[in-house]
């Protein structure tokens, strides 16, 4: 019996935490973040501020590292408290404004990996936290999740289908007839 409630409590745990690693990485770091993180790791100024934290010593880099993650992580829990409490709007909002922050922050970790590895507490740390994501991508419940989301994003993609056509063609349309009195005048 009891057994049984330690066993439904861990699955319990373990949906929770892939429903938030499938919200944040499925909606959030896919379609929102990543984004971000491309557009700030192709602007030209940014190479010029990687050559610079390049020459940072690492526990300068650690320091600046640590700040921005406590950051980004503080304000998601302060986000979703207010979520939590009815306040969708605003913790939607502050959590949507710490994406640019979370972006830089994980563009700071890529370039200054090799140092912050250096420190034995941190990579155990990062070790830790890969080895927690592998589980729960590896857990059954997520590859369930997984191919469900799968088959409804492809269900909405054969629904939308029909009015994106439409869309579409409304919009050649437009374009096509506005066309036609530019070059009449």
């Amino acid at each position: 019996m009891l057994k049984k409630f330690i066993a439904k409590t861990a699955d319990l745990f373990l949906g929770l935490l892939v429903g938030i690693y499938i919200v944040l990485e499925e909606l959030v770091w896919d379609n929102i973040a990543e984004p971000i993180y491309n557009f700030i790791h192709g602007l030209k100024i940014l190479q010029k501020v990687e050559a610079m934290i390049s020459r940072l010593d690492r526990h300068a880099l650690l320091i600046i590292f640590l700040a921005l993650f406590t950051q980004v992580e503080l304000l998601g829990i302060v986000a979703l408290k207010l979520m939590a409490t009815g306040q969708i709007i605003a913790g939607t909002l502050l959590y949507a404004g710490k994406i640019p922050i979370a972006a830089f922050t994980f563009w700071l970790f890529n370039i200054s990996k090799e140092k912050l590895m250096t420190f034995g507490w941190f990579r155990r740390l990062y070790e830790l936290v890969m080895l927690a994501i592998h589980k729960i991508k590896s857990s059954a419940i997520h590859r369930h999740i997984i191919a469900r989301l799968k088959s409804v994003k492809e269900w909405f993609k054969i629904r939308l289908s029909g009015p994106r056509l439409l869309v579409r063609r409304l919009m050649e349309k437009l374009r096509s007839s506005d066309h036609f009195r530019k070059s009449d005048s």
